[in-house]
């Protein structure tokens, strides 16, 4: 790969600040069209692309989303790098789908395959939907009636789901609109009738690999050869060619740290290297967003010794706290009648904690306004086991499943886990950690409601434990034991205890049995 020109070794905190200025931050000057355009690999399913968007651009409201969406059409949710769904700019949409059309067209064909429907059958479908010409986006159960009509045989549902979205991989169909923030049960509309002006033919494909490789290497480079066929998910030996092709407009750009093989285009060299200014804003980035997935180099934005918490070992990203471009720590969310953040600052950074607990109220009460939430909390929790120690799918919950209390088994769920709910979860009324922040906010009759959190970083009580001596953390950090009075009335049997509770509230449960307000037994 004949690369000329060099630049000076740079600092990886530098290129870090870089991107955090550029990548994870929109400038004011931005339309949302416009960001997207210069920043692809935004995530599409929802709710990870209002957070991602929401975390560069605080002022955004689910509004501006769905005008572009589907009012005027500018931005499209399509598939593309490596097979995934994401948020694109319209008028980047045929680029993509041409240089990426190999991709689209066969992943998840030996599913279908294997059920009897082949490319050919995918062909008919496409003509029975056009023959159709529906003006309206139509659900997904309408589209399945029109490709199956009749009593004609029609396969299991996760077949139909692969044939709509091989129809939308191929051009067919477009993802319209879909119920709430956070579903992604799409309606969908023939895409030569929702975006009549862009031409989705395999035509020209080297040229766009090209385009797309240089747009890669213009947002995310420095970067090597391997990290831009694993983001595009074209193979090696393709992207090899585009990198001969695109010749002098490729520099290399060596960083400290990083290795060999890092170039970058000529035309953003000098700005790279110069850096930008500086965001001191703490991010909140949703899992599988683009920041911690454009490159295969794991080490870009997080130290080696964290990035098992980061990434798990299929490759997938969970949520993390990003400040001047370097991961510090991991974050999740519940949502319910409140929003529930719980977070963890990686050791090194502990000196950051008031900064990021300011940040993290503040990122949850913009989350409480799109889901109509009452109030927020915001709790520190302990880090658990690396991700590849923990069961498939812990990216979703990287500080654990169970939450630190619960009062119901409806409260706090994490709305980008979408499995089957389990019943039988431990439930525990402790927490697992050393400090709990104070929620913004709260209203006395909330408060009555539901346990109260106590000032000076005291842990919660449940009414279960009424009139029992309680050893608690006081923001002072020295433990202090109390006795909590219960309301008249008859007290609700108490909950299963996690394995996890703290050894001196169990000793002195043990040693003090619990008595009646104002009553010897």
């Amino acid at each position: 790969m004949p690369v000329k020109g060099s630049y000076e070794v740079t600092s990886l905190r530098q290129l870090q600040r870089y991107h955090h200025s550029t990548l994870n931050t929109f400038s004011d000057g931005e339309t949302l069209v416009e960001a997207i355009h210069r920043r692809p690999g935004i995530y599409g399913p929802n709710p990870i692309a209002y957070l991602s968007l929401l975390a560069r651009r605080p002022t955004l409201t689910l509004g501006d989303i769905e005008e572009a969406l589907i009012n005027d059409r500018s931005l499209v949710r399509a598939t593309a790098f490596r097979g995934s769904l994401f948020l694109l700019a319209s008028e980047d949409y045929p680029l993509y789908f041409r240089a990426l059309y190999d991709t689209l067209s066969s992943t998840g064909m030996s599913r279908l395959r294997s059920e009897g429907f082949d490319e050919e059958a995918l062909k008919r479908f496409g003509e029975r939907l056009r023959a159709v010409a529906f003006t309206m986006p139509k659900s997904d159960a309408d589209i399945i009636a029109t490709l199956f009509p009749g009593k004609e045989r029609r396969p299991g549902t996760d077949v139909e789901r692969t044939i709509l979205r091989k129809l939308c991989d191929i051009g067919v169909l477009i993802r319209t609109t879909t119920k709430g923030w956070k579903g992604n049960q799409f309606n969908y509309a023939l895409a030569e009738q929702w975006l009549p002006e862009a031409s989705l033919a395999p035509e020209q494909v080297d040229n766009a690999r090209v385009d797309v490789v240089r747009r890669y290497l213009r947002c995310y480079g420095p970067a090597r050869l391997e990290d831009a066929a694993w983001w595009t998910g074209l193979q090696v030996a393709e992207v090899r060619r585009v990198f001969e092709v695109l010749g002098r407009e490729v520099v290399k750009f060596p960083v400290d740290g990083l290795g060999e093989g890092l170039v970058t285009l000529r035309e953003v060299a000098d700005q790279t290297r110069k850096g930008a200014g500086a965001v001191e804003r703490i991010l909140f980035l949703p899992l599988w967003d683009a920041y911690a997935l454009g490159w295969r180099d794991r080490t870009r934005i997080v130290e080696p010794r964290f990035a098992p918490w980061v990434y798990d070992p299929a490759g997938n990203t969970t949520s993390i706290i990003v400040e001047e471009g370097r991961c510090i720590g991991l974050w999740q969310f519940r949502d319910s009648d409140s929003i529930a953040i719980e977070f963890h600052i990686f050791e090194p950074y502990a000196n950051r904690l008031n900064a990021v607990r300011i940040a993290a109220e503040q990122h949850a009460n913009q989350l409480a306004v799109v889901a109509s939430a009452r109030e927020v909390r915001v709790i520190e929790r302990a880090l658990p086991a690396p991700l590849a120690d923990r069961p498939a799918a812990s990216f979703l919950w990287p500080l654990g499943k169970e939450p630190v209390f619960r009062i119901s088994d409806n409260d706090y769920d994490n709305p980008m886990d979408r499995r089957e709910r389990q019943p039988n979860v431990l439930r525990s009324k402790f927490l697992d950690d050393e400090r709990l922040v104070r929620p913004a906010d709260e209203t006395k009759e909330h408060a009555r409601e539901r346990p109260a959190l106590r000032l000076g970083g005291a842990k919660p009580v449940l009414k279960a434990d009424a009139d029992k001596p309680v050893v608690v953390i006081a923001s002072d950090g020295k433990q202090k034991q109390i006795t909590v009075r219960a309301a008249p009335g008859k007290a609700k049997p108490p909950v299963a205890v996690a394995a996890t509770k703290p050894a001196a509230l169990r000793a002195s449960a043990q040693k003090k049995p619990a008595k009646k307000a104002g009553k010897k037994r």
